[in-house]
């Protein structure tokens, strides 16, 4: 079985591909440019292409059984997946796993989740097999954050207080690849939780013991963390990612028990909690040296 992933070379499209292997499987990544050597593991074939360019996405699907589809967060996003959902249709494909998001149904006035939203709505219609993952806010997010808790001692992101969902990429990649690999899963949507929920105080307190410093939570005010988003990516983000986290400021976000046992039961073993995410980070930052 030989299975094409979007967004192989990236984050979590590259612990899919990780996955998918441990498995058996035989796994093609579409990519833009040919990546660098030593990206992709050794086996993995590259073909060479972009999802708005329906004639290179037809190529890659070409010999290939089934899809893992991931789209970045772009303006272009819907378009992008409506495309290769629809090439993947055309060409016959068995299976299509789709990365959407947790609780994307309540939060249709944020951009990119309005993009998921509308294509689970095409899974659904359409005859194609396929399995939706609904993925918390990822805890490899924070691991782009050294520079604020190692330096001024602060934790930016504005989860807010509450508490919500959060998952390790790690597990998302490991459902990923069962979905794919196993029986069972056609027409399943799960939603993907770590153990217990996150929340902007509890984060700093965490990072506050590992690293040895006082880490402040520096809270949610979503017109100043919008403001200064805008310094260091294009507007259009700034405003989706803002509604976003003011979505699960208003609205919450916060997975259940039931929840963290269904994708305890699919990967068959407890989820990875942030704590542990956190832990491994913080020895791998103090490793390679704590300055930012």
């Amino acid at each position: 079985m030989k299975v094409l992933v979007t967004g192989g070379t990236g984050n979590v499209g590259g612990a899919v591909v990780k996955e998918l292997l441990k498995r058996g499987a035989k796994v093609r990544v579409l990519a833009r440019k040919q990546p660098e050597e030593g990206k992709l593991p050794a086996g993995v074939e590259v073909a060479i292409g972009d999802l708005l360019d329906p004639v290179s996405v037809e190529r890659a699907m070409q010999g290939v059984d089934k899809l893992f589809l991931l789209n970045a967060v772009v303006a272009d996003e819907l378009t992008q997946a409506l495309i290769a959902y629809g090439v993947a249709r055309r060409v016959g494909l068995r299976h299509v796993t789709y990365l959407s998001v947790f609780k994307v149904e309540q939060f249709r006035d944020v951009p990119h989740f309005a993009s998921k939203l509308a294509v689970e709505n095409a899974l659904r219609e359409f005859g194609v097999p396929y399995t939706i993952l609904r993925p918390g806010y990822y805890m490899q997010n924070d691991a782009l954050l050294k520079g604020a808790l190692t330096g001024p001692g602060i934790y930016p992101m504005p989860i807010g207080t509450a508490g919500i969902c959060a998952v390790d990429i790690r597990d998302v990649a490991e459902a990923a690849a069962i979905s794919l690999t196993a029986d069972g899963h056609d027409g399943q949507t799960y939603d993907l939780a770590g153990p217990t929920l996150i929340s902007g105080p509890g984060n700093a307190a965490t990072w506050s013991k590992l690293l040895g410093k006082e880490i402040k939570y520096t809270g949610h005010n979503f017109d100043q963390w919008e403001q200064q988003m805008r310094a260091s990516a294009p507007g259009w983000t700034a405003f989706d990612l803002r509604a976003m986290f003011q979505g699960y400021f208003d609205r919450g976000f916060a997975s259940t028990e039931t929840e963290v046992g269904r994708v305890t039961k699919l990967l068959g073993h407890a989820p990875r909690s942030y704590e542990d995410f956190a832990v491994e980070t913080a020895r791998l930052w103090k490793a390679s040296g704590l300055s930012a």
